[in-house]
């Protein structure tokens, strides 16, 4: 059952905002939150991390949970940024308590495995739990994992907490492995991590490619980074038809982000 009692986590902000690299266009400016959203998104993909941070920065709305989700993401990562847990932590929570899932987990799996946190078994169940009532299949799978004292998990859980504890070869070893299976899931977390160069060299050629092969697969997550890269030309060439065509797969299971980017661009 989910917990109900306050915790001090929640009533911790996020630090000062970083102070403006530069003027973003007009066209940014007036768009929908979605759409900013996705625009951010693709400076990201491009390792364009500065403009993508001022953007999360300055949107609102219906897309600012995961605007905020998306700058603990750099601060955690130290993506165009100084690493710095307290910081991404304060986004975490905020965009959690606004209504994201992503960081509903991510706050869940560092309470639980981060070698740089005190385990906090208490925390990482109300996070767990907040991200298993809003329809996260993982953290559904941790939570039943805790409740029955397991400590192996499935492969993608073993994954996932070799990377929190910095075993990254190890981890992207298994995570190879898994994708050599044609797991859908862990070829996305392979492409995210050659994508972002955190555990690994930064290779977009290659994320782009697992981010193929996962779309094809079915993954959704993967449908929609690919196509964004296509629309945006990171990792590949560009292809306005092929980027809308994968965007359509996604938003046809129900990828909401893809779904806002359709409906935004007709």
């Amino acid at each position: 059952m989910l917990r109900t009692w306050p915790l001090m986590a929640l009533f911790c902000m996020p630090l000062a905002q970083a102070a403006e690299v530069t003027e973003l266009p007009d066209d940014f400016y007036a768009a929908q939150p979605t759409v900013q959203l996705f625009k951010a998104y693709a400076e990201f993909k491009m390792a364009n991390y500065e403009i993508a941070q001022q953007m999360w920065l300055s949107i609102d709305g219906s897309a600012r949970a995961e605007a905020r989700f998306n700058l603990g993401i750099l601060y955690d990562d130290g993506l165009g940024v100084e690493a710095d847990l307290h910081r991404a932590l304060a986004y975490y929570r905020e965009a959690a308590l606004a209504g994201s899932r992503s960081a509903s987990y991510r706050l869940g799996l560092l309470y639980l495995r981060d070698p740089r946190m005190a385990t906090d078994i208490d925390e990482a169940r109300y996070w767990l739990s907040r991200a298993a009532l809003d329809g996260d299949a993982d953290a559904a799978k941790l939570l039943q994992g805790m409740t029955d004292n397991s400590t192996t998990g499935d492969g993608m859980q073993k994954a996932e907490a070799l990377l929190l504890d910095g075993e990254s070869r190890q981890a992207v070893e298994l995570l190879t492995q898994l994708a050599q299976q044609g797991d859908p899931a862990a070829i996305n977390r392979l492409a995210w991590i050659y994508e972002s160069g955190v555990h690994v060299e930064k290779d977009l050629n290659r994320a782009a490619e697992l981010f193929l092969q996962a779309a094809e697969l079915g993954d959704a997550s993967s449908q929609y980074a690919l196509g964004v890269m296509l629309m945006t030309g990171a990792g590949m060439s560009k292809d306005g038809d092929k980027a809308k065509r994968w965007l359509k797969q996604a938003a046809g299971q129900g990828h909401v982000s893809a779904k806002r980017a359709l409906r935004e661009m007709q």
